[in-house]
């Protein structure tokens, strides 16, 4: 033995456990990924089952000289995952004080550093006294490939297999919400300890006689039927080096298939009740036929496992009553998991719907680069969420889309009767075929004369009203008419009126004498470097100007384009955007644009992140509204940001940028020489805005808040009323 046994050093809140054996060619891979574990300090327990290979003599190396504590319990013989991780488990639960949870990690698995983090996150957010979480598991891609699926939490079939969600499947961002799930793999999951010892028998977290393969299904039973919940959570991805699969089946060693055919009936002796035939007994009855013909003709070694079952009958039985003993649940409700993938982390949870935008994946403006962020953060959390898109942005086959549930509907596309026939048709949705909705948030506040129609349902409302939409110049009376009337009611019929800046709060506040719950949005820079729409642009890393906004009047790009033809130098001017119903703003302004400025239209995704990523500076000539995603954007990727001197953005930029008046050419031009000739110092404004947006624009706390606020609207004890 070596290491620090029996010594947890001061803070240490994780125990990884994990049991070796020839597993040498995976340790330095092992070891760099623990390096850079983040979150809470752990200390790293192996315990190896007398390799052959030099492991034990590698993991000896690493006491002392790892980052982390290690301990290494070597043994004389092999006995199995099972004995292995119950002597890690002892040794760590020996130490004081006790850590609070154990990670069981496979020495060929590689956590990514935030990959134990995530877990505890959400073991302590969702656990509760009436759904008390012991375990979470995360997303588990096969090493080989990284693209695909290796696990996703445990599901149980109706034929008695507990079989790893997603196997084998190619990873295209499927089950993409934190679910309630029926167990996870002792790959890589985290156990709460105090779950661990409540769960155990005689002292025993695992059933030694399992030796190696599906004891973790078996804790996992023993874990629900003391009442822990199992969580798959979807943010926290592994690399696993996985070998043995069914397939390979036949090129297995005859001890694997042996104590997995031995395993299988161990499993059904322990835990199989009357509560589970209905659902099980006739998908079992088959498989079962089909295991014995198999094994009678091509694998008659494995029943040797019949043999050991009998000759260990009295020991099994035993256990069995100790196991059946100790059950606080109802074996019916053991019995659900049968034939189910996943459970949503509450079902009592009301359903929030989102109404009044273009829908999501985004693809045009602010309102639809909030929902594609917000949405499905809210179903990662638990809650259902239904979002509903029109169907000349949206394909009318998609029906969900990163575990959101989205309703497309059609709409007249005018320019005045795009955003209110589709709402109207929205809310009449909500009314007859949304179940379990209690709230919504209705984004444009044009949409606030729609609200009432939800009130019959009892849907509890927020009314997102952005800016101040009347003074627009893209609208003509009637339309500034509808927004002058809309505000007022957006004072009266929703539950909450949300903003997103405290220049528009002001404006409600001093106004119409009404308090709005002010939450910004949020940035998650995912910067993409030398991305080819450079090359397709024409484009050198920062040596390039970049603007965003939708092509309206008041975004202001007409001004920027002619302010850029005064500007020196060949540093090109990217103009991306787009706008419906104003073709011929569009077309006078490219006509008259200088041979350096380039119109690539709207740019989503990957290539919208690729021309951030590497400009020199962007460019944001906004002159109404609240706080606009764009400029979020681009402080978050650490752009140096040239800002129109208007309320809103100031607010948003604060000293991070190069302010300019819009409306006087002179200064625009001279903002975009102050960058293209000091680059230094606008590199050192673009960090600036990059550590600005990492505190006070945040998806993850925008999400927090929001969430608050939905539970605020649907506990109708306390909650706002529904409407005015």
């Amino acid at each position: 033995m070596a290491g620090s046994p029996g010594v947890e050093p001061r803070g240490v809140k994780v125990a990884i456990c994990t049991v070796t054996w020839n597993d040498a060619a995976n340790l330095p891979r092992f070891f760099e990924a623990l390096a850079g574990l983040e979150g809470p300090a752990f200390r790293l327990i192996v315990v190896d089952n007398a390799s052959a290979d030099g492991t034990e003599e590698f993991l000896r190396e690493q006491v002392g000289a790892a980052a982390f504590p290690v301990e290494v319990i070597a043994q004389g013989r092999n006995t199995g995952f099972a004995g292995g991780l119950n002597r890690a488990l002892e040794s760590a639960f020996a130490s004081d004080p006790h850590p609070e949870w154990v990670l069981s990690l496979n020495a060929d698995a590689w956590p990514a550093p935030d990959y134990a983090m995530r877990l505890i996150e959400s073991l302590r957010r969702f656990t509760s006294e009436k759904r008390p979480v012991g375990a979470v598991t995360g997303r588990l891609l096969r090493a080989e490939t990284n693209e695909t699926i290796d696990a996703c939490g445990m599901a149980l079939t109706r034929s008695w297999r507990h079989v790893d969600r997603g196997a084998d499947q190619a990873d295209h961002g499927q089950y993409p919400a934190t679910e309630r799930v029926f167990g996870g793999t002792g790959a890589a999951t985290l156990f709460l300890s105090a779950a661990l010892k409540d769960a155990a028998i005689d002292g025993r977290v695992i059933d030694d006689d399992f030796h190696s393969y599906r004891e973790d299904a078996e804790l996992c039973f023993r874990l629900r039927q003391r009442g822990w919940e199992v969580l798959y959570e979807p943010r926290a991805c592994a690399l696993h080096g996985r070998v043995n699969l069914p397939r390979r089946r036949r090129q297995m060693s005859r001890d694997i298939n042996f104590h997995s055919l031995k395993n299988r009936y161990l499993l059904q002796i322990y835990h199989r009740t009357l509560a589970d035939a209905p659902r099980t007994l006739l998908a079992t009855s088959i498989r079962e036929l089909g295991i014995l013909g198999y094994v009678l003709l091509r694998e008659p070694s494995s029943l040797a496992a019949c043999a050991w079952l009998w000759r260990n009958r009295r020991r099994i039985l035993e256990r069995r009553r100790l196991i059946r003993a100790r059950r606080s649940v109802p074996p019916r409700k053991t019995a659900r998991w049968f034939g189910r993938e996943s459970l949503p982390l509450d079902p009592e949870r009301p359903r929030v719907l989102i109404l009044g935008s273009r829908g999501i994946p985004a693809a045009y403006s602010g309102y639809e680069t909030m929902i594609e962020a917000l949405a499905p953060r809210l179903a990662e959390r638990g809650w259902p969420v239904t979002v509903y898109c029109r169907s000349h942005y949206v394909d009318r086959r998609l029906r969900s889309h990163r575990g959101v549930d989205l309703v497309v509907l059609p709409t007249l596309r005018t320019k005045y009767a795009d955003t209110p026939v589709h709402t109207l048709l929205s809310c009449l949705h909500a009314i007859f075929r949304a179940r379990g909705a209690r709230a919504a948030l209705v984004v444009n506040g044009a949409n606030a004369v729609f609200l009432p129609l939800l009130w019959p349902r009892r849907i509890r409302t927020a009314l997102h009203v952005d800016g101040i939409e009347k003074r627009r110049a893209k609208w003509g009376w009637p339309g500034r008419l509808v927004y002058a009337v809309s505000e007022r009611l957006a004072c009266l019929l929703p539950g909450v009126t949300v903003s997103d800046a405290d220049v528009i709060a002001g404006h409600y506040r001093n106004r119409y004498g009404r308090e709005t719950t002010m939450i910004r949005y949020g940035v998650e820079p995912q910067p993409i470097v030398s991305h080819p729409i450079l090359n397709e642009l024409g484009l050198e890393p920062r040596r390039y100007f970049l603007y965003v906004s939708r092509f309206e009047p008041e975004n202001n790009p007409h001004r920027v384009v002619a302010a850029y033809a005064r500007v020196g130098g060949d540093l090109p001017l990217v103009m991306v955007g787009d706008a419906p119903y104003a073709s011929d703003f569009i077309a006078e302004m490219k006509r008259t644009a200088d041979p350096r400025v380039r119109f690539p239209g709207a740019v989503y995704a990957d290539r919208y992140r690729g021309l951030l990523s590497s400009a020199l500076a962007t460019v944001h000539a906004t002159e109404v509204g609240g706080t606009h995603p764009a400029l979020v954007e681009a402080m978050g990727y650490g752009n140096c940001v040239l800002v129109n001197d208007e309320p809103a953005n100031r607010e948003t930029a604060a000293d991070t940028a190069i302010y300019f008046d819009v409306r006087d050419q002179a200064s625009l031009t001279a903002a975009f020489e102050q960058a293209a000739g000091d680059p230094p110092r606008a590199r050192l404004l673009g960090e600036r805005a990059a550590r600005r947006a990492a505190s006070e624009y945040n998806w993850d706390r925008v999400t927090d808040q929001y969430e608050e606020l939905f539970r605020r609207l649907c506990d109708r004890r306390s909650g706002p009323r529904s409407g005015g």
